[in-house]
């Protein structure tokens, strides 16, 4: 199996924790908490409600829980309800360099699975770091980012994430890996169409990716082989996917340094919920907002400069960024958001709501966005920065730069920040006695022998 699929299930086999530097497996941890709380945030909403029933209509069983939801049902559909609630508010972090959300996918699968089979805490942090790691690599083969060729980068490379992460849960071997990863070649697929119009499907995508790993690995427990070659091979993943002209794809990148050049570690905890790229839009304008007392009223522009990659999805047509038609459109328009921003003050779980979106003010305020293509944001994909200036009635002129997010590996945040994150994603759905015992048994998960009941309680709540 001297291909790049059999090298990588060659390392996912042999990986342990013992061998992990002890800020990986910190940062893997925090992730795992970060993604619980934002999973747990999102379990009531409607979009959410619908997707649980249309799994347990298609997928039902049990065996398996849905995290934040009573009762059991089949595994697949749990990690399908789980990646959707990860994904449905843009709250799940991000590998800046490919633009993947690595983890989501990954613990969509790997909680449930750990949870049903009362695997230790170690188990589930080496399958997300396994199936994160593997899956930002990946991204990395490819000169050309997949939303630029119309593909929705988490749902095409997430399933692959999520196989490796369940295939280590399970203890597959480097063959059975290999046929699944195979397998999940042909279920790879997510293509951005919601991002037009607003609707549902993206919402969908990890949740699609989870569901399909869990039947790759199946297939692939019992026998049903998949082609070694699958991402390198002469009709392979990448030369299928990306069919542009004089590409030359670094396939070393998936293997090279593997196990000591750890990708993991410029992952980016959102702290914002949107995509990640307008994220630093956010900080300037709050910082515009609370250091010189900015009221709407009071601005005759706004100039937001972007990285050029970025503009057609986030700024262009300027018809549906100026009036997002849904919550999940709002959260990938830069006029709204700077707007809504400046407005409300605040970024959390709360913005976007169906009330902000229709709001005469906001709407007024993004009227007077003006986004601007900076090639120069655009130079370092390993950094995410942005400026923000606005222009005041009165003639003055103020400006804001963020250099690089907050979250990321060169302005990292601290453990403190992840776990006010989970808080305050948890706040209304936790009851504080068990979002401190979360926090505290998720902060140590390596060194717990079972994570059934910490889940248990989670899915009871």
């Amino acid at each position: 199996m001297d291909t790049l699929s059999g090298r990588a299930a060659d390392w996912l086999t042999r990986l342990s924790l013992a061998d992990v530097p002890p800020e990986v497996v910190d940062g893997t941890r925090l992730r795992i908490l970060d993604l619980v709380g934002v999973m747990l945030a999102a379990r009531s909403l409607d979009v959410v409600q619908a997707a649980k029933r249309a799994a347990l209509e298609t997928d039902g069983g049990s065996g398996a829980s849905i995290l934040g939801h009573p009762g059991e049902t089949s595994l697949a559909a749990a990690a399908f309800v789980d990646g959707v609630m990860g994904a449905v508010l843009e709250f799940d972090d991000t590998h800046i360099e490919s633009n993947i959300h690595p983890t989501v996918p990954t613990v969509a699968v790997a909680i449930p699975e750990c949870h049903r089979r009362r695997l230790p805490g170690a188990r589930l942090v080496e399958a997300v770091l396994a199936g994160s790691e593997l899956s930002c690599r990946l991204g990395l083969v490819a000169p050309v980012r997949m939303h630029e060729l119309g593909f929705h980068p988490t749902a095409v490379y997430g399933v692959f994430g999520a196989v490796w992460a369940l295939a280590k849960a399970r203890g597959l071997s480097a063959r059975q890996v290999v046929d699944a990863i195979g397998a999940a070649g042909s279920m790879s697929a997510g293509l951005i169409s919601s991002f037009e119009d607003g609707t549902s499907t993206k919402t969908m995508h990890v949740g699609m990716a989870a569901a399909s790993a869990v039947r790759a690995v199946g297939l692939a427990s019992q026998g049903v082989s998949g082609p070694a070659a699958v991402f390198e091979g002469r009709f392979g993943w990448f030369r299928s996917h990306v069919q542009a002209p004089d590409v030359t794809f670094r396939f070393s990148a998936l293997t090279d340094g593997l196990g000591t050049d750890w990708q993991v570690t410029s992952i980016a905890s959102k702290i914002h919920p949107c995509a990640f790229t307008m994220m630093p839009h956010i900080a300037a304008t709050l910082a515009l907002r609370e250091t010189h007392g900015i009221r709407p009223a009071d601005v005759a522009e706004i100039r937001a400069h972007i990285m050029p990659r970025s503009f057609p999805i986030l700024c262009e047509p300027a018809a549906e960024k100026l009036r997002p038609r849904t919550t999940w459109h709002g959260r990938i328009s830069l006029q709204h958001t700077v707007a809504e921003a400046l407005v409300t003050g605040r970024m959390d779980k709360h913005a976007y709501a169906p009330e902000n979106l229709r709001n005469p003010e906001i709407n007024a305020l993004a009227d007077k966005v003006k986004p601007i293509a900076d090639p120069a944001a655009g130079q370092n994909l390993k950094r995410s920065g942005g400026t923000v200036s606005i222009t005041l009635r009165d003639g003055r002129e103020l400006t804001h730069t963020i250099d690089d997010m907050p979250g990321t590996r060169a302005n990292p945040i601290t453990a403190n920040d992840y776990v006010a994150k989970f808080r305050a994603n948890v706040d209304g759905v936790l009851a504080p006695a068990l979002a401190d015992e979360a926090i505290e048994t998720l902060l140590r998960l390596d060194r717990i022998d079972d994570v059934a009941p910490l889940f248990d309680k989670l899915c009871r709540a």
